[in-house]
């Protein structure tokens, strides 16, 4: 590395901000001057900065995913050179915008998680997104939640799956709530998208950060309590969404042991889109490697794609 002491004789621009700490190393440069390579990261992307530990004392007790809060300089050569970096405050931290401290590094479908980023953003419903903060930005979850599939062996099982699945069944359900229920408030239709969002985030104990299987329980019994801690706030505020979407998780459904029968269309909507996500993925996966038509199967379910012409263009 090169000499980083006299770097700010060519300085571009300074920065500061509030971030989750990914990665961090000690380097030396030429002069074997100590420096500490952190990665510091947001929704939007990364930071690669240096801190020179010979005239910074970094502070104990800041790990991984912490939020941490830096400033410095951003030299001509790209490099961010920090003259402070500290544990983030309280009303740094509340300050952010909602899932903005979500690490974009750590999705195996960034395009999925931008899209679910900007959809978040855009809710009117202040308590629906303080809800959300609650629930995807605990440190012991988001990485699961990024990162896991939404099955072993059958639909979306792939790193990022359960991103990709909760995504379409939330939009999905929405889709659906505004066809046969235009006049529905705006407030139903954004409890509907969280509501689906969040259907199968119990799966989030069932797998380590990695996304690989760590749990033998299933993962409906644990919706709730990834949720309490966005609930427990919404009891407070407002405590009709809150029951209204306990009910959605816990009502029965075809197989299910245990709830009460629907008493709200919302949770048939979801219960459909998730279906439908679940279906269409396997049908995909059925005729990967096969024809384009006939039958084909996954595990007990079989798949046919009749034979259909493609359609011609007509002469002008």
């Amino acid at each position: 590395m090169k000499l980083l002491d006299n770097v700010t004789t060519h300085l571009s621009r300074t920065f500061t901000g509030t971030y989750r700490l990914t990665g961090r190393v000690v380097e030396f440069d030429n002069a074997k001057t100590p420096f500490l390579k952190l990665r510091l990261s947001d929704c939007m992307g990364d930071h690669i900065a240096m801190l020179n530990l010979s005239k910074t004392t970094v502070p104990e007790r800041i790990g991984h995913l912490d939020f941490v809060t830096a400033s410095g300089v951003k030299c001509l050569s790209g490099q961010f050179i920090l003259d402070e970096f500290r544990k983030a405050s309280r009303n740094e931290v509340t300050s952010m915008v909602t899932l903005q401290s979500l690490p974009r590094v750590y999705s195996p479908v960034p395009e999925v998680f931008d899209k679910l980023v900007t959809t978040v953003q855009s809710l009117q419903s202040e308590c629906l997104r303080a809800f959300l903060t609650r629930v995807l930005e605990r440190k012991d979850r988001l990485e699961a939640f990024l990162n896991a599939p939404a099955s072993v062996n059958y639909h979306h099982a792939y790193p990022g799956g359960l991103l990709e699945h909760s995504l379409n069944v939330a939009n999905n359900a929405v889709a659906m709530l505004r066809l046969n229920e235009p006049a529905m408030a705006r407030l139903m239709q954004e409890t509907c998208f969280v509501a689906g969002l969040l259907h199968d985030i119990g799966k989030t104990y069932t797998y380590d950060s990695k996304g690989k299987p760590n749990a033998a329980c299933s993962h409906d019994a644990f919706t709730l309590e990834a949720c309490a801690y966005g609930l427990a706030y919404l009891d407070k505020h407002a405590p009709d969404l809150a029951i209204m979407l306990r009910h959605v998780w816990t009502c029965a459904s075809p197989g299910a042991r245990y709830g009460q029968k629907a008493a709200i269309t919302l949770a048939r909507y979801i219960r459909d889109a998730d279906g439908q996500s679940t279906m269409a993925n396997n049908q995909i996966r059925a005729f990967r490697s096969k024809n384009h038509w006939g039958f084909s199967r996954i595990g007990q379910n079989v798949f046919w794609r009749p034979e259909i012409p493609a359609l011609q263009p007509q002469p002008r």
